[in-house]
């Protein structure tokens, strides 16, 4: 793996994903029409594992389906050729604001087009640092970057969202942690779907 990877793996501390309150990209019309299901007691359940399939993917492939909010932080500015910090999840950033910790410990916000630029490259963001002022480095969130992002692409959603659509019935399926039957996995199945969309510099 070329070392400029390894660096920006390193460099990541923390990353968190804000409350996502937009439309779902599977309906619940959708998920109980996949599950054959035509009754309503189990609306509120099939509704939390729209959520959780989401969320599952996102984890699983570093890959946006719906544009939402992320913050990331950083405990040093990156030393690679180019000076850009890979972000961690995979689509398009529409806006970002970068802070740092100073000597003082004061967040100070830096300036877009000054201090850096967004970098949107084959749906792998990255912020080009243009500016890297003296951090208090005794913190690992010297660096915050809060960024919106949404997905590259429309071709890459609906794969994914077939993958959505396993895990929903996987878990509205297998409501116990203990099968009696040995299940096998179809060739075409999640894994290999996700597998096409993973963004192997964080896994």
């Amino acid at each position: 793996m070329p070392s400029s990877f390894f660096i920006f793996y390193i460099m990541a501390t923390q990353a968190d994903v804000t409350n996502f309150s937009g439309t779902e990209i599977i309906t619940l019309d959708e998920a109980k029409a996949y599950l054959r299901v035509d009754f309503t007691t189990d609306n509120d359940y099939i509704t939390e594992l729209i959520k959780i399939a989401r969320l599952q993917i996102l984890k699983d492939t570093s890959q946006v389906i719906v544009a939402q909010g992320i913050t990331e932080w950083r405990s040093s500015w990156p030393v690679d050729y180019d000076d850009c910090i890979q972000l961690k999840y995979n689509g398009k950033v529409t806006a970002a604001s970068v802070y740092y910790r100073n000597a003082s410990n004061a967040l100070v916000t830096m300036t877009e087009d000054t201090d850096y630029r967004i970098v949107n490259w084959k749906g792998l963001p990255k912020i080009q640092m243009l500016n890297t002022p003296s951090l208090n480095g005794d913190f690992e969130d010297a660096i915050k970057i809060a960024y919106s992002i949404e997905p590259n692409n429309t071709d890459s959603i609906k794969t994914l969202k077939i993958a959505m659509y396993m895990l929903i019935q996987h878990y509205y399926d297998n409501r116990s942690p203990v099968s009696y039957l040995k299940v096998d996995e179809m060739p075409l199945g999640y894994k290999s779907i996700i597998n096409q969309y993973k963004n192997y510099i964080w896994q």
